[in-house]
Order: C-alpha cells, then sequence, then structure tokens
C-alpha cells in the first residue's frame, strides 16, 4: 500500500467474500488479493463461482456504493441477477450542470439541455464503451448560463455508456422496499464480518507461505 501522511509504505492485502442473505451469515467464497486490486473488481467472477460451485441461482446481489460500476450492474443484469448496489454520485463533482439536468431524446438519440439546446451524438469510444454527445460550440459559447454548464470552447459533453438501460435498472430498484431491505440486511449482517474477523479471528495480520522458498512473509490486513 502506498504511504500516506508522510509514513512508510506498507504490504497490504484486501479481503474479499461473499455472503449469503439469512441470518446465519453463511461465508460462500473469500478472497485475499493485493490492496491495489480494487474492492469493485473481483465481484463478477466471484458471483460466478459461487453460483457453480454451490449450485445456487440468487435473485439478487447486494453491495455498497464501492461495487456501484456499470461493469458489475452490466454483468449482473445480464445473468438475471438484480444489482442491488448504490450508483456513486457525481453531481457534486463540480460547479457545472450534473449530467442529470440533460434529458436524453431516444428517438433522435440526442441530449437536450436545460437551455433546450440540443447535444447531438458526437462519436464512439469504444474503449470505454461510451457514448459521446456534445453540443454545438456556437450554440453552447453564446448561451448566457455558460459559465454554469461547461468551460469547453467546443461545446458541453455528455457520455453515455454503451450499456445505459441497466444503470437505469438497477435506479429504478432504489425507492423499492425490497431494495431498502436488502440495504438494511447488509448494513447489519454483512458488514460486521469484517469487524469480526480482525477483533476474534486475528486476522488484523496474517502469515503467508510462499512454498517455493519456504518464506514467511507477516502482512497487513486491510
Amino acid at each position: 500500500m502506498p504511504a500516506t501522511k508522510g509514513g512508510a509504505a506498507v504490504l497490504g492485502y484486501r479481503d474479499h467474500y461473499v455472503v449469503d442473505g439469512g441470518k446465519a451469515r453463511i461465508i460462500l467464497s473469500a478472497l485475499v488479493t493485493p490492496a491495489s486490486i480494487m474492492d469493485n473488481t473481483p465481484m463478477l467472477d466471484l458471483t460466478d463461482w459461487v453460483c457453480e460451485r454451490w449450485k445456487i441461482k440468487p435473485q439478487i446481489a447486494v453491495g455498497d456504493s464501492k461495487y456501484g460500476t456499470v461493469k458489475n450492474m452490466t454483468g449482473l443484469e445480464q445473468a438475471g441477477i438484480k444489482a442491488y448496489v448504490p450508483i456513486p454520485d457525481l453531481r457534486k463533482r463540480n460547479a457545472f450542470y450534473p449530467a442529470e439536468d440533460f434529458h436524453y431524446d431516444p428517438e433522435h438519440n440526442q441530449y437536450i439541455c436545460p437551455q433546450s439546446h440540443p447535444l447531438p451524438l458526437l462519436s464512439r469510444r469504444k474503449s470505454e464503451e461510451m457514448y459521446v454527445y456534445r453540443a454545438d460550440k456556437k450554440l453552447c459559447n453564446a448561451c448566457p448560463v455558460k459559465s454554469e454548464c461547461t468551460k469547453s470552447k467546443s461545446g458541453r459533453h455528455i457520455f453515455r455508456s454503451f450499456h445505459q438501460e441497466y444503470v437505469e435498472t438497477v435506479k429504478a430498484y432504489h425507492p423499492t422496499p425490497e431494495y431498502q431491505k436488502a440495504m438494511s440486511k447488509r448494513a447489519f449482517w454483512g458488514e460486521p464480518l469484517f469487524g469480526e474477523a480482525k477483533d476474534f479471528h486475528r486476522l488484523r495480520r496474517f502469515r503467508l507461505l510462499f512454498s517455493s522458498s519456504s518464506l514467511h512473509s507477516l502482512s497487513s490486513f486491510d
């Protein structure tokens, strides 16, 4: 893990696990990775492994906002599993109008800005799986509220995922009682297992055995 607040860098790890939705809190799978592997990265692989290993077909998968990536939402929904995950709120990322203030017009495949100007499709970024929409720069630069919308001289841009329909499906879950109940259960039944592992099972630190050299390494539990 990188150094923080002037301290020395340390060798760190992350513990990922899958817990069933019952009160018994049965851990169905566990995975330890280097600290550089973000929390959301193994989600789909762990889900696939659990389904295959235990021959189960879960109806929902629940995680916190770290797991709310387009890739995870798309993978779960395509597998027939409802993705009960928060979606990161990017509206406060800067002082400009958020993308949510722009209306998508599916008939013409364009966005409409708060001043009723169109943002037609500009390009497709296959590597990022994103559509890019852009306002006409002349209209945008002449707009009386441009300073509240963008600094770009080429016009305001809006990005839309290739898999936006799955994102919208997940958003629709959020106000439902089923989603609210699932998130509450996750907080009280799943999250405490990390604390229990550290406090009751001495997993603040653990040893790894490298069989090729019989070297023992003492490492930190993240």
